[in-house]
């Protein structure tokens, strides 16, 4: 009876320390979120802001390919719907981002519906040429529409105002703290950044989520189980493409002039990149994905000074450059993952908590 009550309270104690080092990680995390504009260089305040967006739009990629394994390589085609369903209605038409904002996620969201029935006949690769094919249409249509696009030249985006302020103004918080643009949209990205890894992370333990990964793992099995696998392959596609219109329309906000150059093939391999490396079925390791891809450009570009051959822009003689060793590493950090640890970085984590929770001091 004694050692039955012992149990239980050993249990109930290893509980509440679990908890409460999870809230300590939060505020560790929400800390740091605060700090990393205030406390760092205008250099790492731009990336950061890049790698929130980046995360935004992977996540999007997260539900269709890491939880529902629909591969995707056109995902940059949604994000480039929502950049210029925003410039449409923010620019030509001077609406609100009240409007502007979410109607680039749900005219993206459509685009995707339109896609989601091939996901029913077609799997794996021939899916995925598929979704090549619209990259290949959206980036046509965008080069000979400059009516809306500007064509190949690109065009200034919608400005970002919220309650009268434009976010490219200085603003005063308080009297305290004087914030510049990039400042405010690292702000505004992480509160939107929040509410929708929230939501992709409560929609996993639903029952579309739940959905999805059957799917995922085994589409025949999951429709003798009973789940709609017409509605679960488009729903996914139709969310997925939702996240992916959103993000494009802060990214055009962000930028303040795009061309449809940049939403190319090379953008949805990297958002590929993103998903792999953080780990696949991974909410926070899409973040931890994002940021890995986004900031290491500036961690390679930091050793121009130690390696005399590693230069900052490409040159008519050849030699490495600073973006071909960063996409070279994170490649190489592609092949590592699928080879050593399939869960990525952050089962790389995992296993470090497993190891760290051995050891007597953690006890």
């Amino acid at each position: 009876m004694r050692s039955g009550l012992f149990a239980e309270t050993y249990r109930q104690d290893m509980a509440l320390r679990r908890g409460s080092a999870a809230h300590a990680g939060m505020l560790v995390i929400a800390a740091l979120a605060v700090l990393w504009p205030l406390v760092l260089s205008p250099r790492w305040q731009v990336a950061g802001v890049f790698a929130l967006l980046a995360a935004m739009a992977a996540m999007g990629l997260h539900i269709t390919t890491g939880l529902a394994g629909q591969v995707s390589l056109g995902h940059a085609a949604f994000v480039s719907i929502g950049v210029y369903t925003a410039i449409y209605l923010g620019v030509d038409q001077n609406l609100s981002w009240w409007v502007w904002l979410p109607a680039s996620g749900l005219v993206a969201a459509l685009v995707g519906a339109v896609i989601g029935p091939f996901a029913l006949r077609l799997r794996g690769l021939y899916l995925a040429v598929v979704t090549v094919a619209l990259l290949a249409v959206t980036q046509f249509l965008w080069a000979v529409w400059p009516e809306r696009t500007g064509g190949f030249n690109g065009r200034s985006t919608q400005q970002f105002e919220i309650f009268g302020h434009n976010l490219f103004d200085r603003i005063s918080v308080f009297g305290l703290v004087s914030l510049n643009p990039t400042q405010q949209f690292w702000f505004v990205c992480l509160v939107v950044l929040t509410v929708v890894s929230v939501a992709a992370r409560n929609l996993q333990r639903t029952k579309p989520g739940r959905g999805w990964a059957s799917v995922r793992d085994r589409d025949l099995a999951a429709a003798v189980a009973g789940v709609p696998i017409t509605r679960a392959k488009i729903s996914a596609f139709v969310v997925g493409a939702f996240y992916g219109g959103l993000a494009g329309a802060l990214i055009g906000a962000y930028q303040s002039y795009v061309v449809p150059d940049q939403f190319g093939l090379d953008l949805s391999v990297k958002y590929i990149a993103i998903i792999v490396i953080g780990g696949l079925g991974s909410v926070s390791g899409v973040i931890v994905g994002a940021f890995f891809v986004t900031v290491l450009p500036l961690l390679v570009n930091g050793l121009t000074g130690l390696l005399p051959f590693l230069s900052t822009k490409p040159s008519t003689k050849g030699g490495l450059t600073v973006d071909l060793v960063a996409t070279f590493l994170y490649g190489l950090a592609i092949v590592v993952v699928l080879v050593v640890e399939p869960q990525g970085l952050m089962g790389l984590w995992q296993r470090f908590r497993n190891i760290w929770r051995t050891w007597p001091w953690s006890r």
